[in-house]
């Protein structure tokens, strides 16, 4: 066998993992016939704001061109349509470890502190590669979105708002308050216990 056969066949047991295996999370998958985003995951969709949460999806590339990965982002989406606060974390691939050779797979990790308000969210998880297979006019392949997982329902909640703060520093009021009632408490008693010895 030669070596495109081997690359193809791997590729395709690389393919039949990820779509048979019952423990993997596959979301939608985009697939152009040559390269496909597959298993975009988040390790919670209850998060804490300014909490790390990792995200991960994995690409392929089944033809037998290289291409070249710019990014892997996850994008924040407002449920409610407030545009300032969606939010885009991305990490970019730098020139020297982005390329992914014909039959190969890269495997995109985003551990990120989420600092988005405390709403909902739809999250879509994407790479950003050249689409070599299918170069547009005289500049050559352009980076398109190669979208791994999309519609992940996501709430972010901020413990650490003002209406928290407030709420925190009147308990720790009420504490001081209840320690300083039980010490005079003890001090009255124990003169009164004193006074019945004589």
């Amino acid at each position: 066998m030669n070596k495109k056969i081997w690359i193809k066949a791997s590729v395709f047991l690389l393919l039949a993992v990820f779509m048979l295996n019952p423990h993997a999370n596959v979301s939608r998958a985009q697939s152009d016939q040559y390269i496909g985003a597959f298993n975009g995951r988040m390790s919670t969709t209850s998060i804490i704001r300014n909490s790390r949460v990792t995200i991960q999806a994995t690409l392929v590339n089944f033809g037998d061109l290289d291409i070249e990965v710019v990014s892997f982002n996850a994008e924040f989406v407002h449920t409610g349509g407030n545009d300032r606060f969606n939010t885009t974390y991305t990490i970019s691939y730098d020139a020297y470890h982005r390329t992914i050779e014909p039959g190969d797979s890269i495997t995109g990790t985003l551990r990120e502190e989420i600092t988005s308000p405390e709403a909902e969210y739809n999250v879509t998880i994407y790479f950003e590669a050249t689409d070599s297979y299918h170069p547009h006019d005289q500049f050559g392949a352009i980076p398109i979105a190669y979208i791994a997982a999309e519609n992940i329902t996501v709430s972010v909640v901020d413990f650490g708002g003002p209406s928290n703060i407030i709420i925190g520093v009147g308990l720790a009021f009420a504490g001081i308050v209840g320690i300083v009632v039980i010490v005079i408490i003890y001090g009255w008693l124990k003169e009164k216990l004193a006074k019945r010895k004589y």
